[in-house]
C-alpha cells in the first residue's frame, strides 16, 4: 500500500476513534445502549445434540417472585392453599426440579400481611411443595420481613414441607462454617446429577442483619448503588464448579419495573459465568428482563435477568409494566455420553395472574397479543419456536423432547434431529405431515459415520428422502444439514463423476420452482445439478419428469394433473432408500482423483440415452489418462535437464547468485508498487 494510503487510513482511524469519545456527548439513552444487546434473536441457543440413547436429560422449572397479597392469601384460606396452583400445577410437576424465589415470612403467630412486610401462613408451604417446587431462594430483600425470629420460623417450615433453600441460615448455625453452596442430587433412569444451587440478594430493604445470617450478593447492599459482586460470591461458584456436574445461582438484584438490566449487572453477570455458573435465575424487577447466553471460552451460561413475578397481585402496573405476566423457564441439561453434564438451552411457558389475582396460569397467546410478544420479546424468540403450549400437556416437560410416527416407532427422533424435523431447520415450526413429505419417515436409529464430504465422523439420520448430518459446532438453519444424496444419486445412475452446481434460475419448470422456494429453497434442496429428465419408475412402470438437486430429486408423473395440495404437488424421491452409503460414496470420491469429469446429461436427455454413451465415456477416460501421464512426464523431463543447465551456468559464472538475488529483488518491488496500486 502506498504511504498516501497509510496516512489516509490513519487519518480516519484517529477520526472515528474521535467520534467514539464524543459519543456520550449527544442524546443516545442509557437503556437503549444496554438494549441493544438483546434484540436479537436466541436460535442457536438450544443444544440438544445427537439425540443417541446414552444421553440422559433433564428440566430445571423455574420461576420468579413469590410474594402473594393478601387477595391470594385470603383466596387460599377460603378454597386451600392448593387451589392457587391448580393451573400450574402440572407444568411444574412434570419435571425434575421446580425452583421459585421465597419472598416473604412463614410466622404463625403473626398475622398475614402484605407491601411493606409480608407474612404468609405456614399452610402456604405444604402447596408449594406440592405444586412441584422443591428448591427456593431464601436471599431476598423480604426474608426479614419479620425480623430473625421470623426467618428461623420460615426455614424451619420450608424444612418440614421438604423444600430445600439456600441464601440464608438460621440463627442457631450463624456460628457454623457457611455452606457454599446447597447440593441437590438428581437421579433419573438410573443416572444422577449433582446440582450447586447459591442464592444472594442486593440488601435486605434495610432491615437489620447483625449476623449477617442473609447472602449479600453486592459489595454495599444501598438499593442501586451496588458496587461489585463480592469476592466471597465468586469463590463459593467455583467451588460449586468443582465439586458438583451443574451450577444453578439465584440473583435477587435490579431495579423494580425495568425491562432491562444495568450495565452492573451485565458485568456481574459476566464475573459469576466465569466463575463457573450454567444458569443464573434473576428476581427483584417484578417485571421480565432479558434472556441470554454468555460465553467464557468453550463454556456456556445461560442468565434471565429477571424472571417477573411468579404469585402476586399487581395488576395496577400491568398495562405499563406488564407485572402481572411472567414464564415459567425451562432449562435443559443432559449428561452425554461421555459423561459430562451439559446444558441444553431453554423453552417457556407464559403464564398471567388470573381469576381476579387469586392464582396464576397459563394463557393462550390469542387471548393477549399484547402480553405474548412482550414475553416473546424478552425471551427472545420472536416466531414462539421456544415456546411450550397451554395444551396439550405431555407426561414430562423437556427442552429436548422426542417424536415418534407410529410407522416407524422404534425409531424415536430425538435431540437436534428433532428441531429439523419439527422445522426444516428454520425459526418457527414446520407441520409434520410437511416434514414426512419432504424428508420422510426414519429408517433406523442415529448412528456415527463419515460426513458427506468424508473429512470426519458425525451423527447421522437416514431417512426415506436423505440423510441427515449433525454439525453440532454450526448455528442453525446448517446445524442439521443433508448429505448430497442427490448429487450421489445423480452420479450413481448416469455413470459421472462429477456434476456442475446450476443457478436457481436453471430449476426446470414453474411447478418446481414454486415447490422449492415454498419448501426450504437451496438450504433444504440445495442447488439445481440437471436440467429436466425422464424416467421410468422401477415399481410402478410410470415415466416421470425429474430434476435432480443436490439433496433432492423433484418428480412429477408424466402426462397427469397432479395434486392440487401444493405440498404434494411435487413428489420427492427416495433417495434414503437410493443411496449407495457414506463408504461407497467415499471410496469413489478418493478413486476419480485421475478420471475426467463426464459432462452431465443435457436437458431432456433419458437415462436410456445415457447409458448409450456409456461405452465412448470409459474410451474417453482411458484416453485421458494417457494424456494426463504424458503430460506429467514430459515438463517433468524438461525441468530436470533446465535444472542441470542452470548448475552448469553457475559453476561458470560465481557471480550469477548475486545478479539473480538483485533481479528478484526488483521484481519484488515492483510487485509491492503493482499490488499497492489496485488496493
Amino acid at each position: 500500500m502506498h504511504r498516501s494510503g497509510l496516512k489516509a487510513g490513519c487519518f480516519f482511524s484517529l477520526l472515528f476513534s474521535f467520534l467514539l469519545m464524543l459519543l456520550p456527548c449527544f442524546n443516545i439513552a442509557h437503556a437503549e445502549q444496554v438494549v441493544l444487546p438483546f434484540q436479537t434473536p436466541l436460535s442457536s441457543m438450544n443444544n440438544c445434540g445427537s439425540g443417541v440413547s446414552t444421553d440422559t436429560h433433564f428440566t430445571l422449572a423455574a420461576t420468579g417472585d413469590f410474594f402473594p397479597h393478601l387477595i391470594i392469601q385470603h383466596a387460599g384460606e377460603s378454597l386451600g392453599y392448593d387451589y392457587l396452583f391448580d393451573k400450574v400445577r402440572p407444568f411444574l410437576a412434570n419435571t425434575d426440579l421446580g425452583y421459585t424465589n421465597f419472598d416473604g415470612a412463614l410466622l404463625e403467630d403473626a398475622p398475614l400481611s402484605e407491601y411493606p412486610n409480608f407474612n404468609f401462613s405456614p399452610q402456604l408451604a405444604p402447596a408449594l411443595k406440592k405444586a412441584g417446587i422443591g428448591v427456593v431462594s431464601t436471599a431476598n430483600n423480604h426474608i426479614l420481613d419479620k425480623g430473625l425470629r421470623g426467618l428461623d420460623a420460615t426455614l424451619k417450615v420450608l424444612d418440614n414441607s421438604g423444600i430445600l433453600q439456600h441464601g440464608t441460615v438460621s440463627g442457631e448455625d450463624v456460628t457454623k462454617p457457611r455452606p457454599p453452596y446447597l447440593p441437590i442430587n438428581l437421579s433419573r433412569n438410573g443416572v444422577k446429577v449433582k446440582i450447586g444451587f447459591l442464592s444472594f440478594t442486593w440488601g435486605t430493604n434495610g432491615i437489620p442483619d447483625p449476623n449477617n445470617q442473609v447472602n449479600l450478593l453486592w459489595e454495599t447492599n444501598e438499593y442501586g448503588r451496588q458496587g461489585k459482586i463480592r469476592p466471597q460470591v465468586l469463590e463459593a461458584i467455583a467451588q460449586a464448579r468443582s465439586e458438583t456436574d451443574f451450577v444453578v445461582v439465584a440473583a435477587h438484584w435490579g431495579q423494580e419495573y425495568n425491562f432491562y438490566p444495568e450495565e452492573y449487572q451485565i458485568e456481574g453477570a459476566k464475573q459469576m459465568a466465569a466463575a463457573g455458573a450454567d444458569v443464573i435465575l434473576g428476581s427483584q424487577p417484578h417485571t421480565l428482563q432479558p434472556l441470554d447466553i454468555i460465553e467464557t471460552g468453550n463454556h456456556k451460561t445461560l442468565v434471565i435477568y429477571s424472571l417477573a413475578n411468579f404469585l402476586a397481585a399487581q395488576s395496577w402496573n400491568q398495562q405499563e409494566k406488564f407485572t402481572n405476566t411472567s414464564v415459567i423457564l425451562y432449562v435443559g441439561f443432559a449428561r452425554r455420553e461421555d459423561g459430562k453434564v451439559q446444558l441444553t438451552g431453554y423453552r417457556y411457558l407464559p403464564i398471567m395472574m388470573t381469576d381476579g389475582e387469586t392464582r396464576t396460569a397459563p394463557f393462550p397467546a390469542e387471548n393477549d397479543q399484547r402480553s405474548a410478544a412482550h414475553v416473546r420479546e424478552l425471551l427472545r424468540d420472536p416466531s414462539g419456536l421456544q415456546q411450550f403450549p397451554e395444551a396439550p400437556l405431555p407426561n414430562r416437560l423437556e427442552v429436548c423432547p422426542t417424536l415418534s410416527f407410529p410407522e416407524a416407532s422404534d425409531n424415536t427422533i430425538r435431540g437436534d434431529f428433532y428441531r429439523y424435523y419439527t422445522t426444516l431447520g428454520n425459526n418457527y415450526t414446520r407441520s409434520l405431515q410437511e416434514s414426512v413429505a419432504i424428508i420422510g419417515l426414519p429408517l433406523g436409529k442415529v448412528k456415527r459415520e463419515l460426513s458427506g464430504d468424508c473429512s470426519q465422523y458425525t451423527y447421522v439420520l437416514y431417512t426415506e428422502r436423505q440423510r441427515l448430518e449433525l454439525q453440532p459446532d454450526t448455528d442453525w438453519p446448517f446445524r442439521i444439514v443433508g448429505t448430497q444424496l442427490g448429487t450421489e444419486v445423480y452420479k450413481e445412475k448416469y455413470k459421472l463423476t462429477d456434476v456442475e452446481r446450476l443457478p436457481e434460475s436453471e430449476i426446470a419448470s414453474e411447478l418446481f420452482q414454486n415447490f422449492y422456494q415454498k419448501y426450504g429453497g437451496v438450504v433444504v434442496f440445495g442447488y439445481p445439478i440437471s436440467g429436466e429428465l425422464r424416467e421410468t419408475d422401477s415399481e410402478t412402470g410410470f415415466v416421470k419428469t425429474v430434476q435432480y438437486f443436490e439433496r433432492s430429486r423433484f418428480e412429477t408423473v408424466l402426462g397427469t394433473s397432479g395434486n392440487p395440495n401444493p405440498l404434494y404437488s411435487v413428489q420427492l424421491g427416495l433417495l434414503g432408500k437410493e443411496y449407495a452409503g457414506i463408504e461407497a460414496q467415499c471410496t469413489n470420491r478418493s478413486t476419480a482423483i485421475n478420471k475426467v469429469v463426464a459432462q452431465p446429461p443435457k436437458p431432456g436427455t433419458t437415462s436410456s440415452e445415457v447409458r448409450k454413451m456409456e461405452t465412448a465415456s470409459k474410451s474417453s477416460n482411458y484416453n485421458a489418462l494417457w494424456q494426463a501421464i504424458i503430460l506429467t512426464i514430459i515438463p517433468g523431463v524438461v525441468l530436470l535437464s533446465a535444472n542441470r543447465v542452470w548448475n552448469k551456468i553457475k559453476t561458470k559464472h560465481k557471480h550469477a547468485k548475486k545478479l539473480a538475488l538483485q533481479a528478484n529483488n526488483w521484481k519484488y518491488n515492483e510487485g509491492i508498487k503493482s499490488r499497492g496500486e489496485r488496493i
